[in-house]
C-alpha cells in the first residue's frame, strides 16, 4: 500500500501507520482493543442487536475494517448493514485478506459467504461527498477520521450537521475523539454530548445522540465549561469541501481574535 505501512499492534492485531501525516490509524495497544472499547462498547452494540430484526451502520472512514468487521460478528442476532466510507482503495481491498479472529467475516467481504441477510456497502470518496448523497438513517454512526489536529476535514461543525440528519433518534454517534472543538461542533447541531469512562474514572470517547436518555455519562460542568473556552472553538466547512490548511487558518483566526477564555486560564481558574 503505497500510503500505508503495516505494524502489529500490541495486542496482536494489525495497525497502520500514514506516512503523508505521519499518524497510525489505530491506537498502539492494540487496533481490535480499541475498535472494542472505543466504539462496539459505547454504542451499546450487541444489545442493540438483540432489540432488532435489522441494525444500520454508517462506518465513516473504514480503514481496514476492524469496526465494520467487530460490528457483523453479531450477524447471529440480527441482520447488520453497513455502509462504510473510505478515500483509499487499497484499505478496503487489504481488509478483506488481513487478520480478524473470525474467517467467516474476511470471506463475507470477499463475498465468498453470507451472513444472514447482513451487508455492507462500499463508497470510496471523500466522506464528505458522500454523506451528502446518504438519506437513509442509521442506528449507529461510527466516525474514526483522523485526528483533527491532524486532518480536520471530518470534523467541522457541517459535517456533523449532515451526520445529525442521518441519525435515527433513538440512534448513537460515537468516535474515539474527545477534543474540545469536536465535542462542540457536536453541542452547536444540539446534540447530547457523552463519554465513557476508563477505569480510573477519566473520561475517553465521544458520544452524541439525539435523545438525552441515551447519554449514560453526561459531560460535567468542568468538562462543558472547557468546551466553551477558546479550546473549543470548532472546526467550519461550510459547503463541504474545503482544503485542511484553509480549516487551520480559519479557525486560527477565529481563535485569535475570540475574546473566550484560553484553556489555561480557565483551568487556573478552576483550581
Amino acid at each position: 500500500m503505497k500510503n500505508a505501512q503495516i505494524f502489529k499492534t500490541d495486542d496482536g492485531s494489525i495497525g497502520l501507520y500514514n506516512k503523508e501525516l505521519d499518524e497510525i490509524y489505530h491506537s498502539r495497544e492494540g487496533a481490535q482493543k480499541e475498535s472494542i472499547e472505543k466504539f462496539i462498547i459505547p454504542s451499546d452494540f450487541e444489545q442493540r442487536t438483540k432489540n432488532s430484526d435489522s441494525i444500520r451502520v454508517l462506518d465513516i472512514c473504514y480503514g481496514i475494517g476492524y469496526n465494520s468487521k467487530n460490528a457483523l460478528c453479531y450477524y447471529k442476532n440480527c441482520d447488520i448493514v453497513i455502509d462504510a466510507l473510505e478515500w483509499d482503495f487499497e484499505l478496503v481491498e487489504y481488509s478483506k485478506t488481513s487478520d480478524f479472529y473470525l474467517p467467516e467475516i474476511n470471506e463475507f467481504l470477499r463475498g465468498e459467504k453470507k451472513l444472514g441477510n447482513s451487508k455492507i456497502n462500499f463508497y470510496i470518496d471523500d466522506a464528505r461527498k458522500t454523506v451528502l448523497e446518504l438519506n437513509e438513517p442509521y442506528d449507529v454512526i461510527f466516525l474514526d477520521a483522523f485526528a483533527p489536529n491532524k486532518l480536520p476535514t471530518l470534523w467541522s461543525v457541517e459535517f456533523f450537521a449532515q451526520l445529525k440528519r442521518l441519525l435515527l433518534q433513538d440512534g448513537v454517534l460515537v468516535t474515539y475523539c474527545s477534543a474540545q472543538p469536536v465535542r462542540k461542533a457536536m453541542s452547536l447541531n444540539n446534540f447530547f454530548v457523552g463519554k465513557m469512562l476508563d477505569s480510573k474514572n477519566h473520561s475517553y470517547v465521544s458520544i452524541a445522540a439525539l435523545d438525552e436518555k441515551l447519554i449514560k455519562y453526561p459531560l460535567d460542568d468542568f468538562e462543558l465549561g472547557l468546551m466553551n473556552t477558546k479550546a473549543g472553538i470548532p472546526y467550519r466547512d461550510e459547503n463541504l469541501n474545503s482544503s485542511a490548511d484553509e480549516m487551520f487558518k480559519k479557525r486560527e483566526n477565529e481563535v485569535k481574535n475570540s475574546t473566550l477564555l484560553g484553556a489555561s486560564e480557565y483551568l487556573r481558574k478552576m483550581r
